[in-house]
């Protein structure tokens, strides 16, 4: 074997390897730390998630903690970017259901990048009146499809918003918050 032939073969095995390694460290996944009050409610969401073949692990890789504490008033759940607070205030810790829906709202932000709906009732609702839980777990199945329907990967969520920058259109993607609004 003549030198060059050594030097391309070293080569090659040196890409082979790095090709390797990076295939082995894409399947890495850090999931988040879940307060144990919302893990139910978090092991539903991914349920949902792998029924439906979304790969939400890339929509949840930067969220590194899912916390029950105190928020301020007024704010059943929080979307920070990295972390959701859902508010022990504002939610018992054995209303399994409102926790289940405000973790959904958050993650419908944080993980799927979903802004708020207001046109009917909707898991992404910006307002939750306390009076109509009821009426969210009654629809709870229709709802939860429809939530999960809107789902785009991130490069689709991508190209979508490259062509609204192109069409000039002004459109709210941030909004990270849920109120509470008292019924009358």
């Amino acid at each position: 074997m003549t030198k060059d032939q050594k030097t391309i073969s070293y080569l090659i095995t040196i890409v082979f390897i790095f090709i390797i390694l990076i295939g082995s460290c894409s399947h890495n996944f850090k999931s988040p730390y879940v307060d144990p009050i919302l893990k139910n409610a978090f092991d539903e969401w991914v349920n949902q998630c792998e029924s439906r073949d979304i790969k939400y692990k890339r929509d949840i890789v930067n969220i590194d903690s899912i916390l029950y504490v105190p928020l301020e008033e007024g704010y059943w759940g929080r979307c920070y970017g990295d972390k959701i607070t859902i508010n022990s205030e504002a939610i018992s810790p054995i209303d399994e259901f409102t926790l289940k829906l405000v973790l959904f709202h958050e993650l419908g932000h944080c993980a799927f990048n979903y802004p708020h709906y207001e046109w009917g009732v909707d898991i992404m609702n910006s307002i939750l009146p306390e009076g109509e839980i009821v009426l969210y777990q009654y629809f709870w199945g229709p709802l939860s499809d429809q939530y999960f329907y809107r789902y785009l990967t991130k490069k689709e969520r991508r190209k979508l918003q490259k062509r609204l920058e192109k069409q000039d259109c002004f459109c709210i993607l941030d909004e990270d918050k849920l109120q509470v609004k008292e019924s009358n």
